[in-house]
């Protein structure tokens, strides 16, 4: 029988954006340094994705700081109600899990799913632990889970740092350090259009460019304000192109004092060899957004986030 490792639980590095930003390539950089181990599958999905582990533990309030009130046993058609509803939302995320998130016909970082990094039966082990705890305090149990798949999945050593790259990590910081109090995340940024300009070659996302300003000013005003309830000692906001073309190595010495670690040869010739101008593609959106108004309507999108404190790429 698989046996549950629990000795060693690293700190979980949380890197996000609005997507296509750099997050795949920054979880690689890092998972070349003897101190981190990056997830396999590098996006795990299952916590931030719609229907995941942090859908689940936090659906029954509105406000996730808004504590749930006790039912007593006493009132029983109220506490059957509840019981059934939460046993509902837990087969429909145990349905996920397996239909959706364990094996996905896709290459990195989206497939080949949670079977890439930790054995069926490990996995079933953990969401039976779930199933038993959830019902007396999700959050912990919430915790619990997600320490025991780090710890149990094939590669997990003695790392200082586990990293995880689902885009939508930062939109849900909030949620995510409710769970995770030590977490630490990596906001990447990129210029909103190049990331629009590769949406549009994608099979999911916008479909046009103009769709891609709301898509993405959304994701942008998401993740700022969830990073605004975040102890500044646990997030680092890095622009990608800062990081690879203009400011390489003063970003890439901000990254190693952010996580506290000393540099490595290895991670070291990684970013030499990897993170190119031409890995990049920047200013790809002056050649493949062809749209006659994109410039002006992007222009009162960076008007209207900077009315709110968030400074993004200027024209």
């Amino acid at each position: 029988m698989a046996k549950l490792v629990t000795k060693f639980n690293p700190i979980p590095i949380f890197i996000g954006g609005t997507g296509r930003s750099g997050t795949t390539i920054v979880g690689d950089l890092l998972n070349e340094h003897p101190e981190i181990r990056t997830s396999l599958p590098t996006e795990i999905k299952f916590l931030a994705n719609p229907g995941g582990l942090l859908d689940f533990t936090f659906s029954r309030h509105k406000n996730i700081d808004e504590p749930q009130n006790k039912v007593s046993i006493l009132n029983y058609r109220t506490y059957r109600k509840r019981k059934r509803k939460d046993r509902e939302q837990f087969s429909e995320f145990l349905d996920l899990v397996w239909s959706k998130w364990w094996e996905i016909d896709a290459p990195p970082p989206h497939g080949r799913g949670l079977t890439s990094g930790i054995t069926k039966l490990k996995l079933e082990r953990l969401l039976n632990r779930l199933r038993k705890n959830y019902r007396r305090d999700r959050v912990k149990a919430a915790n619990q889970f997600m320490l025991g798949l780090i710890s149990n999945q094939d590669t997990a050593g003695e790392e200082k740092y586990w990293v995880e790259t689902t885009p939508l990590n930062i939109a849900n910081a909030t949620r995510i350090i409710r769970v995770i109090p030590n977490a630490k995340f990596i906001n990447m940024m990129r210029d909103p259009r190049d990331v629009i300009s590769s949406l549009l070659t994608k099979n999911w996302g916008p479909n046009t460019a103009l769709e891609g300003i709301e898509w993405i000013e959304k994701r942008l005003t998401n993740g700022y304000k969830c990073l605004s309830a975040i102890p500044d000692s646990q997030q680092i906001t890095i622009k990608l192109e800062d990081l690879v073309i203009d400011k390489r190595e003063e970003t890439y010495l901000q990254l190693l004092e952010f996580l506290g670690i000393e540099d490595s040869p290895k991670m070291k010739n990684f970013f030499n060899s990897k993170m190119t101008i031409a890995a990049v593609s920047s200013g790809r959106w002056k050649n493949e957004v062809a749209d006659p108004i994109f410039d002006q309507k992007y222009s009162e999108m960076i008007e209207r986030l900077k009315s709110i404190g968030i400074a993004t790429y200027g024209n």
